[in-house]
């Protein structure tokens, strides 16, 4: 009984997918062949080097404007959707308005109101200067107006600073949600939402850095699975952009994510590695026939005497990191390369004269 090499189902041979993550049964071999190169087999980049050759790519790479390709995943590489997109039903919810300035009764508690508003803000970063010097000036009148007026100016100043960072979190959060189960987080939100209604800055102020720290580490836990996602899309898209249809391969994608909001990092993994390879064996065949394309173009424009040596160094980069199979790397070089290929001259404007 043949068995996935995406999710190890085991599968009845008369089935056209997997019963369980959807990988269709005709890209088991390629998986599984994909799964078993060791990442030095010299053959699994061995058509782009051809092409590299044809170029004259012998000698040492030039180093490729972007700085570099390498085996590794860009630094800041896109989350897998933009961000709100995944926000959903249980999103955490916008602030709406302000809320109201707790009630200081007499002069020593609204002093003892801006002392704390001035400590909470600069705590938060926030410029002072003017605040603390408008508070020396009421202490030495000893003016309680001023101090309320004070109190209430601070107040929406940290108010609306707190508002802007809790929309940020959220965005985080709703980034993070594409990929990763949130309920933890989510719990967070709420309470900080409720201490800012109650106008109770230093609580609310306490809940913001828990939840950044929260999210920092969900990020960097699941991290693994974002650019596994963010492969498998970036794949599934290049190969819709060469007129090909990713479906057969997208199964292991949505079977990877189902593992990720469940929380089954472990297992979720090693899904959307093989999801990657699997959409990869669709797009191998058209990605190679159109960088063949683009070797045409670069190697008459070359003959009219333009510098290609940009568009050689992003195309070199290529098949050290398929040897690699850090796809997202060499997709990145592709459409690089793709922007920096002067579009082919067409046979009319090549015999045609001057106009008068």
């Amino acid at each position: 009984m043949p068995v996935c090499p995406a999710c190890g189902f085991e599968n009845p041979n008369e089935q056209r997918a997997c019963g369980r993550c959807g990988l269709a049964t005709e890209l088991f071999e390629p998986v599984r062949a994909a799964v078993g190169l060791p990442e030095s087999d010299p053959e699994f980049a061995r058509s782009v080097q051809e092409i590299v050759d044809a170029l004259g790519g012998e000698g040492p790479p030039v180093p490729p404007p972007h700085g570099g390709g390498g085996g590794s995943y860009p630094s800041g590489f896109p989350s897998p959707t933009p961000a709100g997109a995944a926000a959903g039903p249980d999103a955490p919810r916008p602030i709406d308005g302000l809320p109201a300035l707790p009630p200081a009764q007499g002069i020593a508690a609204a002093r003892h109101q801006v002392e704390e508003y001035l400590a909470i803000a600069r705590r938060q970063g926030l410029d002072t200067s003017e605040f603390a010097d408008r508070a020396r000036a009421a202490v030495a009148a000893e003016d309680g107006p001023s101090f309320e007026v004070l109190g209430r100016s601070l107040f929406i100043h940290i108010a609306a600073n707190f508002t802007e960072e809790f929309e940020g979190l959220v965005a985080r959060r709703n980034e993070l949600a594409a990929y990763a189960p949130t309920s933890g987080p989510d719990v967070e939100f709420e309470s900080c939402r409720a201490a800012l209604a109650l106008g109770d800055l230093g609580g609310a102020q306490r809940r913001l850095r828990h939840l950044d720290a929260t999210l920092t580490r969900l990020e960097d836990d699941w991290s693994t699975v974002q650019v596994l996602v963010a492969q498998a899309e970036l794949l599934a898209e290049t190969i819709r952009e060469l007129g090909g249809d990713p479906a057969p391969a997208l199964g292991p994608l949505a079977e990877g994510r189902r593992l990720a909001r469940a929380g089954e990092r472990g297992a979720a993994e090693p899904v959307l590695a093989r999801a990657g390879l699997a959409l990869w064996s669709i797009l191998e065949p058209s990605f190679l026939a159109d960088l063949a394309r683009l070797k045409d173009r670069l190697l008459a424009s070359r003959a009219t005497g333009a510098d290609v040596g940009p568009a050689l160094a992003e195309l070199r980069e290529i098949a050290p990191d398929l040897r690699r199979r850090s796809f997202v790397s060499v997709v990145g070089s592709y459409r690089r390369l793709r922007d920096l290929v002067p579009p082919a001259a067409s046979p009319s404007s090549a015999v045609a004269g001057p106009k008068l």
